[in-house]
């Protein structure tokens, strides 16, 4: 029988794993880094963001990636914030929820800059894998924004 302090170990590592995910997540986008971002899911993820974009869901960690490079590679920059963890965890599943923003910069042919910042959180279920935490499924609600969204489709 596992000790309370065992118990409490582990679920201590656990929440710093998978908050791991959420900052690897993170940087994977800002940092371009497409292999650090597909890390993150498992091969059946599902990515619901009808919370900002109706009727976007990708079914398959690749295919999204592909779909976030495409969108997040011509912009000048990225920053995304991904802040107030909390973790549900179950054995091998987790439900995770965080508050993000999200700016998106992009520079006008002039040397301007325009600017698109979201506001929302994400919500998660995650699964202990062979290889660490994962995110299984998640969505992105957006609550607010501001700037120009045009910044997203140039």
């Amino acid at each position: 029988m596992s000790s309370f302090a065992e118990i409490n170990t582990q679920i201590l590592r656990d929440r710093a794993e998978l908050s791991d995910i959420l900052n690897n997540y993170a940087a994977g986008v800002d940092q371009r880094d497409w292999e650090l971002f597909r890390s993150c899911f498992t091969e059946d993820l599902e990515a619901d963001f009808t919370g900002v974009l109706p009727g976007n869901v990708c079914h398959g960690a690749d295919k999204w990636v592909a779909a976030a490079a495409r969108l997040i590679e011509p912009l000048t920059a990225t920053q995304h914030m991904i802040t107030n963890h909390s973790h549900d965890i179950d054995g091998n599943a987790a439900k995770s929820r965080s508050y993000v923003q999200a700016q998106h910069v992009q520079k006008r042919a002039d040397g301007s800059e325009q600017h698109y910042l979201i506001g929302g959180y994400y919500a998660y279920d995650m699964v202990r894998t062979d290889q660490g935490w994962k995110i299984k499924k998640y969505s992105m609600t957006q609550t607010w924004c501001t700037g120009d969204p045009a910044v997203l489709i140039s």
